[in-house]
Order: C-alpha cells, then sequence, then structure tokens
C-alpha cells in the first residue's frame, strides 16, 4: 500500500511572519561560493561540457525560526535537554491531530472541553508517547496577515495544557506562534507545564516537547498517523527549525 506524506512545514525566508520575541527575522547571506563568480572559471562539466558552478548561503537566523521545535532548554535554565540532547522520539513516531476549530477567532482559546469535543470527533484516542498536533486554522493568517498572525493567535488554556499531559503526550504541536493563549503569554502556562516539569515535582525527564508554527494540519488524511519532525543537533540551542511532516498509508 503506498504512502501519502503531507508537508506541514512553513517556507523559511527573509521577511517570515516571527514571534516578537525571537529576534530579528532570518537573513539570508550570500556564502563563499556563488554562480555567478565562476563566469571566468576554467572549470567544465565532463558530461555537457558547459561551464560548472556552485553556490552556498549563509542564513542567520532564531533557533525558534518558523515550524520550529523548542528544546527544553528554552523554558529551563538548569535542564541538559538543548536542541541536540532532545530525544529522536520527541520528533518521530505515532501521532494523532484533533480538530479545534470549534473556537476559531481572535484570541481563541482552546480548553478541555474543546479538545475532548475534538477528540472523540476524531475517531482516535490519544495514547500515551502520542505525539499531538491541534488544528486551529490559525495558519491562514501566517502569510495573509502576518500581524494577525502572530497578535491575536488562538492557544491552549492552562488548564488544556494539563489536560493534554493526562493523556501522555509526548510532544504538542500547533499551528500558532506559540502553544500559549495570548491572555496566558506573559506566564506561559503550558511551557512551564511542558519544560519545567519540575515545577510539578516530577523528574527533569519527565517533560513535553513543544512544535510551533505548523501548517496544513487539516490536509493529513487521517487523524492517526506517523510523525517526523526531529531539531537539528544545534548544540547548546534553545530551539531548532524543523522539516514536519505526517506520513499516511
Amino acid at each position: 500500500m503506498s504512502k501519502q506524506v503531507t508537508d506541514l512545514t512553513h517556507t523559511i525566508r527573509e521577511g517570515m511572519a516571527g514571534h516578537p520575541t525571537h529576534g530579528r527575522t532570518p537573513v539570508k547571506l550570500v556564502g563563499s561560493l556563488n554562480h555567478w563568480a565562476y563566469a571566468h572559471a576554467e572549470r567544465f562539466n565532463p558530461y555537457d561540457g558547459r561551464r560548472l558552478s556552485f553556490q552556498n548561503e549563509q542564513w542567520v537566523m532564531n533557533g525558534n525560526t518558523g515550524t520550529h521545535m523548542d528544546s527544553v532548554f528554552h523554558g529551563d535554565p538548569d535542564t541538559e535537554y538543548s536542541a541536540e540532547r532532545m530525544p529522536i522520539e520527541c520528533g518521530y513516531g505515532t501521532a494523532v491531530w484533533l480538530d479545534c476549530t470549534a473556537v476559531f477567532g481572535p484570541r481563541g482559546e482552546i480548553t478541555p472541553e474543546v479538545l475532548e469535543r475534538a477528540e472523540q470527533a476524531s475517531g482516535e484516542r490519544i495514547r500515551p508517547g502520542d505525539i499531538v498536533l491541534i488544528h486551529t486554522g490559525w495558519s491562514r493568517y501566517y502569510e495573509s496577515d502576518p500581524r494577525k498572525y502572530l497578535d491575536e493567535h488562538m492557544g491552549l488554556t492552562k488548564e488544556a495544557g494539563e489536560w493534554l499531559r493526562g493523556r501522555g503526550a509526548r510532544t504538542v504541536g500547533i499551528d500558532c506562534a506559540t502553544v500559549e493563549t495570548t491572555a496566558g503569554a506573559l506566564s506561559a502556562p503550558v511551557h512551564m507545564n511542558y519544560l519545567r516539569p519540575g515545577s510539578l515535582g516530577l523528574a527533569p525527564d519527565d517533560f513535553i516537547a513543544i512544535i510551533e508554527n505548523l501548517t496544513g494540519i487539516d490536509r493529513i488524511p487521517a487523524h492517526r498517523f506517523e510523525f517526523v519532525g526531529m531539531p537539528l543537533p544545534l548544540e547548546g540551542s534553545s530551539a531548532s527549525p524543523i522539516r514536519a511532516i505526517a506520513i499516511t498509508q
């Protein structure tokens, strides 16, 4: 049986929407090689005789750029889990997506009741160790209205974050710039719950990874699927861009 792959990733480019706390937009710089610099080089393609050339670039960007995974270090200064130490399982494995568009709208809040109804409607149950993706529909504003996307986003309430921990989620992803509601932005209860397990009296490795700025979740043809979206092993980094994809049978 053939597999279907759904890309859930925003393109990284200069001028893209970025959370105001995550620094300047990505900057693309010409690297040490570029095609036009080879105009007078006496190097030729052995197959067709045309002049050969190479290109590379340098990117200057925040680790939290675009579709990305927060490492635990993003929210906990005392953890050992920076990007390169995040377990592979945080970005690879069984997954479920929940349609939470029932509360779609500016500053919409996803509560446990919304999650319960979405889970029931999906026909699936969240199993311990699942990666859970939250579809709000808010990514429609990512390109068309970046300011609205960033300033009026939807998010999980404190209680909804607790509900997902109670169901045993390994990783929680969302199609917004943050998992938090606008009302909860300052105290960041979901980030603290997931990235500082010690504040809950839990072991340091009992964290939940966070993925933000997903897109196209509703294009995944089945609510249960295999997810792939692992961070780059950036030493000491608080986050990393990922290429997030869903694989269904």
